[in-house]
């Protein structure tokens, strides 16, 4: 089960990784810095970038409730976050790398 360890042991890696958490079946949220997210006990808040606007300000935000997170996986080394940005919203899973 997802919860607030895992989700700061993701954030707090060394070199960190990009990560992905799926919640319900088909909607997932990337995580492509550590500053993009605000870790709470139960859940955590989001940024969401638009990359032709700005690669460091948020446009919006969502909340990760952990209890809904299905699954997470790493994003793929060297991912370049405006290419994962403009990525369709139905990418397979299987291009993830399992932690």
């Amino acid at each position: 089960m997802f919860n607030s360890e895992r989700m700061l042991a993701l954030l707090d890696a060394r070199p960190f990784e990009p990560f992905r958490l799926f919640v319900g079946e088909s909607e997932f949220v990337d995580i492509l810095s550590p500053k993009m997210a605000i870790p709470g006990f139960n859940f955590a808040v989001v940024g969401i970038l638009e990359p032709e606007k700005s690669e460091r300000l948020i446009s919006c935000w969502v909340t990760v409730w952990y209890e809904q997170v299905t699954r997470f996986g790493l994003l793929p080394l060297g991912v370049n976050p405006e290419d994962v940005w403009q990525a369709s919203r139905e990418e397979e899973a299987g291009q993830l790398i399992p932690p």
